[in-house]
């Protein structure tokens, strides 16, 4: 004789284990999570203690994790979890050289959005050319 499973009420009123994007959210709270518990770890093989706090390095994560709150399907939640994890994963084997870890998520640079105009000399020379 099996009974019949009991039927849980998610947040928003879905049954079962909730919506997959519920379940995405979590995954990606989860991954935070044992991110900011590895922390301490990665400024050690990195030596960042010497650039930035931990704490503020926290917060350029989780700026990092609010840029991408905009995205809703569940799917392209489960990818960049997935794809961050692997980033984790590189970091941790340290395959990622220090500068690389400084520049993106140290300093926050992103050589391919901040184009900066030429100098004055560059300026003078593509206009006479």
């Amino acid at each position: 004789v099996t009974r019949p499973r009991p039927v849980r009420v998610g947040p928003e009123g879905a049954t079962g284990n909730g919506s997959h994007l519920d379940r995405a959210k979590m995954a990606a709270r989860q991954f935070y999570r044992k991110l900011c518990k590895k922390l301490p770890e990665v400024m050690e093989m990195y030596k960042l203690d010497e650039l930035i706090s931990k704490g503020t390095l926290q917060a350029n994560l989780k700026d990092l994790f609010y840029q991408n709150a905009r995205f809703s399907d569940p799917n392209m939640v489960r990818v960049m979890v997935h794809k961050s994890n692997e980033e984790l994963q590189l970091i941790l084997r340290m395959h990622k050289q220090r500068h690389h870890v400084i520049t993106k998520y140290v300093v926050m640079h992103d050589p391919f959005k901040t184009k900066q105009p030429p100098s004055g000399f560059l300026a003078q020379f593509y206009a006479s050319n």
